[in-house]
């Protein structure tokens, strides 16, 4: 057997031996960047002094330098006139908004001399909320002529009839808050332009379209870019996405100083500056027969993306288009959505991307619907559940939801059956202790997105092409030795992507995983895909199955090989071995034959292939680009069911976690230690969005939580004394080569209405504005 650990990542991580961005060797003459920020939420720029630095022996350049090897700004996913460029031009437009850069040869001496940069600012109004925004008296963008970047009005179904027919309307109104996404590795970025060709090594989350942005935000053709990412990424949580404005910075400095230039961000610069994701204030309405039958939904969403509609927002509204009906079988929706712009930190991924604030507000205004008609929130959500999945595709049933989605069969009941002798025991320490909660939430989640769901920002008219990347590409090649090497354009982010792919492919090669040696690192010098990456838990379903692919079109090129060498047209193969199967004691192994063909391929037949590499891209057969305002927005589905039990402290007003359960149907489960740890630390994100974390603003737009001991997070004790269960089926899918679902942001989605229902269920009414903080409850308790 291997003598490898279990979890190849984790002996690197708890060795020491990673290789991070800042492990990556920085070439001779490295200058290390600094950034001038802006101090100010919306102020316009009267004059850029930078003698002060050269002066002090340093190396600054402001917008007018920037702006000649910075010509074009990024693209939009938005159909706006607003120009995103990586640094102010005329005016800032948040306190953190790059203006200058400095150089110098050692870090800590180019953050000194910032103090030599010299701005004159002229501060105006900022714009910081909602009614702000829409109140539009003060602009953020002149060119826009108001403050919203984007409106959207869509119906499904007979929307209007079931409105105004149905016997019961409820309606409530929600506030999800801007947060971080927290990763323990802030951004990094090494950039070397030289000979014609930029050189940039970052912990990016993988090639996506940020080769794309950079290029030509640079005015460069894309193949001048090298991407390379290290070993391993301290993790995203989908904020590495948008490191892009920062790989353009530190390009553009290395073009002007002809040297390679590196930057890693502080963590006040990471809570300030980096990436966040965007508050949501929303209404949702559900139309209802008197004993509990669903027929529709309403949601109308105001989404805050900061200063600039930075892609992929405003994905954020548009990723669960495809399972806006949850996990219920409801054929009538209406979504009216708004982008506004904001004097803040401009916005993207974060795990479970759109997830958390539409399921928080789905969720919690299902259970309000329950508690108004008096019918138990579970059996109601019990008696909606899809059960029939009635369209054929291929060897798959799946149920089509009215927004374009394709859910594969699974039994939903069973999966939310599963959580209920928890729920009934806990409704009986309930009437025993008047503050325990008990809250449940039941979600569709979404894995493998189809980038396509962004052309859902803009009017079906005035769409130019369709989208609908998704794919994968998974290289595996034989060395000599009779290693098989696998390659995956992606990052490690500590999730166990190595170990997983290394089992996969040793059993459908039936050898021993140590002969598997794993490459999962971004190097756009091999092949990629537009959608390559670490994202919307991808892997398990597109990189997984693109592997599977992969190894079996080797073992096939394989096959013809040993044919050749034994002399036999019928081989059989078994642990690792090709046999004769008219006499099976002869016998050659891989590594034989590795050998054999790198050594001497002029004996293998004339028209047999003697490569031993396979390259293979996967697209899901489920994804394709939108028609009008449907489309199946990921690659898969899977069902979830949440049980939270909390206790609230009547003096403190304090919530404590009593239990946790999540139920689940993951398809074909390929390493349960991780599928645990996935939902484990998704419930924990989950826990900290929802009663702590929250980037707070001052009235002229200053940010207020700029370290770590203000901006709020969960430490071991919230953890310690919660009792946790985690309930898996499994399912495999048939549309999936893998036949895997994702697993690793569905906990995330689910908490934060479970832990609002869970207090309603003590104080009678829901709290819709997170996060949970005592003085919201205390509020709430005394009237």
């Amino acid at each position: 057997m291997s003598n490898l650990p279990h979890y190849r990542e984790g002996l690197r991580a708890v060795t020491g031996s990673g290789e991070y961005i800042d492990d990556i060797p920085t070439p001779p003459g490295t200058l290390y960047m600094a950034i001038y920020r802006s101090p100010y939420a919306h102020a316009r720029i009267l004059k850029v002094d930078l003698s002060g630095v050269f002066e002090h022996g340093g190396i600054a350049y402001g917008p007018n330098d920037l702006a000649k090897v910075i010509p074009n700004p990024f693209p939009l996913a938005v159909d706006a006139p607003i120009k995103y460029y990586p640094f102010a031009r005329d005016k800032a437009r948040f306190v953190g908004e790059p203006i200058a850069v400095v150089l110098a040869d050692d870090p800590y001496r180019a953050i000194d001399l910032l103090d030599y940069v010299q701005v004159d600012f002229e501060p105006l109004k900022p714009v910081l909320t909602f009614d702000d925004a829409l109140r539009g008296d003060v602009l953020v963008h002149e060119e826009l002529k108001s403050n919203v970047a984007m409106h959207r009005h869509m119906k499904f179904g007979p929307v209007d009839k079931v409105f105004s027919e149905a016997p019961v309307v409820i309606k409530r109104e929600f506030y999800y808050q801007k947060h971080n996404a927290m990763p323990l590795e802030t951004y990094g970025v090494l950039a070397h332009y030289t000979g014609g060709e930029l050189n940039v090594w970052a912990n990016a989350q993988g090639p996506l379209l940020i080769t794309y942005f950079v290029t030509r935000a640079l005015g460069l053709p894309t193949g001048s870019l090298r991407l390379f990412g290290p070993r391993d990424v301290g993790g995203s949580f989908g904020s590495k996405y948008s490191l892009y404005p920062y790989i353009t910075l530190a390009a553009a400095a290395s073009i002007l100083s002809g040297r390679p230039v590196k930057w890693v961000e502080s963590r006040t610069e990471h809570l300030v500056g980096s990436n966040s994701g965007g508050a949501r204030k929303g209404v949702v309405e559900v139309a209802a027969t008197r004993d509990g039958v669903i027929q529709g939904f309403r949601f109308r969403f105001y989404e805050d993306v900061g200063a600039y509609p930075r892609p992929p927002d405003p994905g954020v509204l548009f990723r669960v288009h495809g399972n806006m009906n949850g996990a219920y079988d409801v054929r009538a929706i209406e979504a009216e959505d708004y982008v506004v712009v904001t004097n803040k930190l401009p916005t993207g991924l974060n795990r479970a991307y759109g997830g958390p604030p539409f399921y928080f507000m789905l969720e919690v205004a299902v259970n309000e619907l329950a508690r108004e008609l008096g019918i138990d929130p579970l059996e109601l959500r019990i008696k909606n559940l899809i059960r029939d999945f009635p369209k054929r595709i291929g060897d798959e049933y799946f149920y089509e939801t009215v927004t374009g989605g394709l859910y594969p069969r699974q039994d939903y009941e069973r999966v939310v059956r599963a959580i209920e002798p928890e729920y009934r025991r806990w409704l009986e320490e309930r009437r025993k202790n008047p503050n325990i909660g008990v809250g449940i939430a039941v979600l569709v989640e979404p894995a493998g997105t189809n980038l396509g769901y962004t052309d859902l920002a803009i009017e079906p008219s005035k769409r130019k092409y369709p989208h609908s990347g998704s794919g994968s590409y998974v290289t595996i090649n034989i060395d000599m030795s009779g290693y098989i090497r696998v390659f995956v354009n992606g990052t490690n982010e500590g999730l166990g992507h190595e170990t997983t792919l290394a089992e996969v492919v040793a059993s459908e090669l039936g050898v021993d995983p140590s002969m598997i040696i794993v490459e999962n690192r971004v190097d756009t010098t091999r092949t990629w895909a537009l959608s390559d990456g670490s994202y919307s838990s991808r892997f398990a379903p597109i990189v997984v199955s693109a592997a599977i692919l992969a190894a079996r079109q080797l073992k096939e090129k394989l096959t013809r090989i040993a044919m050749s060498i034994l002399g036999t047209d019928k081989v059989g193969y078994e642990n690792g071995q090709f046999y004769d199967i008219n006499n099976p004691s002869r016998r050659v192994d891989i590594r034989r034959m590795a050998s054999s063909v790198n050594w001497d391929p002029g004996s293998l037949p004339e028209g047999l292939d003697a490569s031993l590499s396979v390259t293979v891209f996967y697209q899901p057969p489920t994804v394709k680009a939108a028609e009008g305002d449907r489309i199946n927005s990921s690659a898969t589905y899977a069902i979830q069911a949440h049980l939270a039990v909390i206790e609230l402290d009547p003096n403190t007003y304090d919530i404590r976690v009593r239990k946790y359960v999540i139920a689940h149907d993951a398809g074909r489960i390929l390493k349960r230690e991780f599928v645990d740890s996935q939902l484990m630390g998704g419930l924990m994100h989950g826990l900290a969005l929802t009663l702590y974390e929250e980037l707070m603003y001052d009235d002229q737009g200053n940010p207020l939580t700029t370290s770590l001991d203000i901006y709020e997070t969960p430490t071991m004790a919230e953890a310690v004394g919660m009792e946790v269960e985690f309930i898996h089926f499994e399912t495999p899918t048939k549309h999936l080569v893998s036949g895997a679902h994702g697993v690793g942001e569905g906990a995330m989605m689910g908490v934060p209405a479970a832990i609002v229902n869970a207090l309603a269920s003590i104080i009678g009414k829901a709290i819709t504005d997170l996060p949970l903080r005592p003085y919201k409850i205390m509020r709430a308790v005394e009237g």
